[in-house]
């Protein structure tokens, strides 16, 4: 398995613990290169984790910013993960980091919305990665048409179209996220808990994750909470 538990009976408490660890991870890597490149993740889970790590002392103007995933709409609409970051994270003591969105506006096709995000891929040393109750990670959606491309693919940046949640998205591939120096996993409640141990077993096509749990190219730490 390439992956270690942390486990915690409080959200609060979990946090607090993943916050710690990423920033150490973010403060090791500076040791040794002139800046580091990070990849949050989206949706409604990481907030309290962005709006905490915004208040930590760090180094944030040597930090580049950029997602695991987005979903194609505008950077002003409620569902978009670059609005997320902006909102949650570029304020307080991490306003000077640099944030790179996967784009700028929707008015271009999809095969230049993807083209476009891989020419100004810069691949992040870490990323924090979550869970759908599905076992999806990133948009690696395991019923998504394109999801055997996305996990055998040396594409950074891929489409996706999942079927069970809406908009088409772009996401790291499992190549790409395999390329990073270290990846974080956060998750909660007993029902992911289900899921995430099925997953633990043995790489599984319907349970995306377990490609990361399993990978021989990077390590996990996952921080689960009650």
């Amino acid at each position: 398995m390439a992956f270690q538990m942390y486990e915690f009976s409080h959200i609060e408490e979990c946090n607090k613990a993943l916050v710690d660890a990423f920033v150490t991870s973010v403060k090791q890597n500076l040791l040794t290169q002139d800046s580091v490149n990070l990849a949050f993740s989206g949706g409604k889970s990481p907030i309290l984790f962005l709006e905490t790590l915004s208040k930590e002392a760090c180094d944030w103007g040597k930090c580049n910013i950029s997602l695991v995933d987005e979903r194609i709409v505008d950077q002003n609409h409620e569902d978009s993960n670059a609005r997320l970051i902006k909102t949650h994270f570029l304020k307080n003591l991490a306003e000077k980091a640099c944030f790179k969105p996967f784009f700028e506006n929707t008015d271009l096709s999809l095969d230049d919305l993807v083209k476009n995000a891989n020419i100004f891929y810069k691949q992040p040393d870490i990323a924090i990665l979550g869970m759908g109750a599905d076992g999806h990670t990133a948009s690696l959606f395991p019923e998504a048409d394109e999801i055997d491309f996305a996990l055998t693919t040396d594409q950074n940046i891929v489409l996706t179209t999942p079927k069970n949640a809406p908009y088409k998205r772009l996401s790291m591939s499992l190549s790409a996220l395999e390329r990073c120096k270290k990846l974080f996993l956060s998750i909660a409640t007993n029902e992911k808990r289900i899921v995430f141990d099925e997953a633990a077993k043995g790489l599984n096509p319907k349970f995306p994750i377990s490609y990361i749990l399993h990978s021989k190219k990077v390590m996990c730490d996952v921080y689960f909470s009650k």
